[in-house]
């Protein structure tokens, strides 16, 4: 939950800086992963995870009655998020885009940070290894820096998250290559 909630703070700052429906793009944030209520057995189930929120969300915008027009949006914002893929027509437009792009940047935000070296137990391993390990995410990290968002705001603050991750990178590097020897 705390994802969603991360998600739809980076939705909302994108959309009152690039005059998107704010409102619409904060119930795509905070709804997109409505799905992760059941678990997911296989990693086809996991990539499906859009879809399947999408559908719930319909569901429920209908039962509260949403505006149709609106509910459209926001599921194919939602049924995109993952893949890009989806099983309804609709457009990839600034607002539909800005749901995965927010989700995205969350996942190179500082807290992913430091959920991913717990989730490798980063300090357990030996320090040649964590090395080889910071040059890995620092080569994915470069790459991921020439990755273009749909809108500006989105770009500044991707790039924003991705330069904070290759500074604490290097740095993390540097002392570990200083941990062993004098």
């Amino acid at each position: 939950m705390a994802h969603s909630y991360r998600v739809v703070n980076i939705g909302k700052e994108i959309a009152e800086k690039e005059g998107l429906n704010v409102e619409d793009l904060m119930i795509a944030c905070l709804l997109h992963d409505v799905s992760y209520c059941t678990p997911f057995k296989t990693q086809d189930e996991w990539q499906n995870h859009g879809r399947v929120s999408s559908k719930m969300v319909r569901e429920f915008l209908k039962s509260i009655d949403y505006p149709k027009e609106r509910i459209h949006d926001i599921c194919y914002a939602i049924v995109i998020h993952v893949d890009l893929k989806t099983d309804f027509d609709g457009e990839y437009n600034e607002f539909t885009l800005s749901e995965q792009e927010a989700d995205n940047i969350d996942r190179v935000g500082a807290y992913r940070l430091y959920e991913t070296l717990e989730a490798v137990q980063f300090s357990k391993h030996p320090i040649d290894v964590q090395i080889q390990y910071v040059d890995l995410i620092l080569q994915t990290l470069n790459e991921y820096a020439s990755y273009t968002c749909t809108t500006k705001m989105a770009q500044a603050l991707w790039l924003d998250c991705i330069q904070f991750q290759i500074d604490y990178f290097e740095r993390l590097k540097d002392q570990l290559k200083i941990s062993t020897a004098l």
